[in-house]
Order: structure tokens, then sequence, then C-alpha cells
């Protein structure tokens, strides 16, 4: 997609610390194994800014900071926790929002089984049809989605 070695490198580490607010989210939440009630989902919310919080005073991470804070973030602001809308989600952290959504489809969950490589494709193909994901780096991902399919489930 063009973007740098360098920018690449800072990705996969925006992409390792994503979820490091969840350390902040009470395991009651994060393993339960039923659908999170209004409350117990916006406690869930608060962990992408609470990565934000972790890692914003790091030297050298104002980028990397910024992707990972930015990965539940939608293309028309109304995503969270800042609400930024597409001009200022920069292609790293789109980059980063599909592969976690795409991860976690794929992925058994506490409260799910993970879905299928064509299940996962019709479902991020439908996330970037509603506008909520990037449509070209959901279809870079959909072009692939048997090696993702691997990766992601070599992850779990």
């Amino acid at each position: 997609m063009g973007i740098s070695t360098e920018h690449c490198d800072k990705i996969e580490i925006a992409g390792l610390l994503h979820d490091l607010g969840k350390l902040r989210i009470p395991d009651k939440l994060l393993e339960k194994p039923a659908k999170l009630d209004a409350s117990e989902r916006l406690t869930m919310n608060t962990h992408a800014f609470e990565t934000y919080l972790i890692l914003r005073n790091i030297h050298g991470f104002d980028d990397i900071t910024r992707w990972a804070a930015y990965h539940h973030e939608e293309l028309d602001g109304s995503g969270y926790p800042f609400h930024v809308v597409e001009a200022d989600i920069p292609i790293e952290a789109r980059i980063l929002r599909v592969a976690d959504i795409f991860q976690a489809m794929s992925q058994n969950r506490p409260y799910r089984k993970g879905l299928d490589a064509d299940a996962v494709k019709a479902f991020m193909a439908q996330l970037s049809q509603q506008g909520r994901v990037d449509k070209e780096v959901a279809a870079v991902v959909c072009a692939c989605h048997e090696q993702a399919m691997q990766v992601a489930q070599a992850l779990e």
C-alpha cells in the first residue's frame, strides 16, 4: 500500500500495543461468555483511550500512540474514543483497524466461535460497503484472506 519500511515497523509495534489499555479492564468483562450489556460495553470501550494514556508519554511513540489509540475510530467520526473523521485518520491507523477487526472475527472468543475465511471476507466487505473501514485496506486484506486467516489464527 505504499507504506515505508519505517512506518511498517511502527504499524507492527502499534498492532502489538493497541489493546494495552485492556489491562485496565476487569477480567470478568474480558472473559465474559455472553454479550456485554450497555454499561459493560461503555467500560470496554475505554480501552482505546487507556491505551492512549499509557503510550502518550513514551518518547518517539507519537505515531504509534495515535495509530494504536485510533483502532476503533470510524471514517464518519462515530467511532471512539476521539471521534475523528476520515480525513484525520492516517492510513496506518486504518490498516490497524482492518487488521484488528479481521483478527477478532477469525479468532474464537469467550462469547462466540471464530468465523471461517469466507464469512470473515464477507463481513469485511460489508463493513467496507457501509463505509466503516477503509475500502482499499479492506480490499487488500480480502484479496489475501486465506493467508490473513492463517496468520490471525496462529496468534490465537
